[in-house]
Protein backbone atom coordinates (compact mmCIF):
# COMPACT_ATOMS: atom_id res chain seq x y z
CA UNK A 1 0.00 0.00 0.00
CA UNK A 2 1.03 3.34 -1.23
CA UNK A 3 2.33 5.80 1.83
CA UNK A 4 -0.58 8.25 0.45
CA UNK A 5 -3.07 5.72 0.53
CA UNK A 6 -2.33 4.84 3.89
CA UNK A 7 -2.23 8.50 5.05
CA UNK A 8 -5.54 8.57 3.74
CA UNK A 9 -7.23 5.68 5.02
CA UNK A 10 -6.13 7.21 8.17
CA UNK A 11 -7.49 10.40 7.66
CA UNK A 12 -11.10 8.44 6.86
CA UNK A 13 -11.12 6.74 10.33
CA UNK A 14 -11.44 10.39 11.96
CA UNK A 15 -14.46 10.52 10.27
CA UNK A 16 -18.13 9.61 11.53
CA UNK A 17 -19.39 6.23 10.52
CA UNK A 18 -21.33 7.99 7.92
CA UNK A 19 -18.60 9.79 6.20
CA UNK A 20 -16.74 6.69 6.21
CA UNK A 21 -19.06 4.89 3.95
CA UNK A 22 -18.85 8.05 2.02
CA UNK A 23 -15.74 7.53 1.36
CA UNK A 24 -15.72 3.94 0.55
CA UNK A 25 -18.32 4.23 -1.67
CA UNK A 26 -16.17 6.94 -3.57
CA UNK A 27 -13.64 4.91 -3.47
CA UNK A 28 -15.51 1.40 -4.93
CA UNK A 29 -16.82 3.81 -7.44
CA UNK A 30 -13.62 5.03 -8.70
CA UNK A 31 -12.19 1.18 -8.63
CA UNK A 32 -15.25 0.20 -10.60
CA UNK A 33 -15.11 2.76 -13.12
CA UNK A 34 -11.45 3.42 -13.26
CA UNK A 35 -11.13 2.54 -16.88
CA UNK A 36 -13.27 5.00 -17.71
CA UNK A 37 -11.19 7.83 -16.10
CA UNK A 38 -8.15 8.53 -18.19
CA UNK A 39 -6.00 11.97 -16.89
CA UNK A 40 -3.21 12.93 -19.04
CA UNK A 41 0.06 13.49 -17.77
CA UNK A 42 -0.20 16.91 -17.70
CA UNK A 43 -3.65 16.48 -16.12
CA UNK A 44 -2.39 14.35 -13.36
CA UNK A 45 -0.03 16.33 -12.75
CA UNK A 46 -2.25 19.64 -11.83
CA UNK A 47 -4.57 17.60 -9.69
CA UNK A 48 -1.32 16.72 -7.44
CA UNK A 49 -0.21 20.78 -7.88
CA UNK A 50 -3.32 21.41 -6.65
CA UNK A 51 -3.83 19.00 -3.48
CA UNK A 52 -0.31 20.06 -2.39
CA UNK A 53 -1.26 24.02 -2.41
CA UNK A 54 -1.54 24.41 1.67
CA UNK A 55 -3.76 27.56 0.51
CA UNK A 56 -6.51 25.63 -1.67
CA UNK A 57 -10.12 26.31 -1.21
CA UNK A 58 -12.35 23.49 -1.14
CA UNK A 59 -15.94 23.75 -2.05
CA UNK A 60 -18.86 21.83 -0.84
CA UNK A 61 -20.63 19.10 -2.78
CA UNK A 62 -23.56 21.00 -2.98
CA UNK A 63 -21.40 24.17 -4.49
CA UNK A 64 -19.26 21.81 -6.59
CA UNK A 65 -22.90 20.31 -8.22
CA UNK A 66 -23.82 24.00 -8.78
CA UNK A 67 -20.81 24.82 -10.64
CA UNK A 68 -20.73 21.62 -13.00
CA UNK A 69 -24.68 22.33 -13.80
CA UNK A 70 -25.80 19.37 -11.76
CA UNK A 71 -29.11 19.06 -9.89
CA UNK A 72 -28.71 19.67 -6.28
Amino acid sequence: MSKLLEETIAKVRTLSASEQDAAAFALIDYLEHRQDVQLTDAQLAEVRRRFADPDRVLVSYEDARKRLGLPV
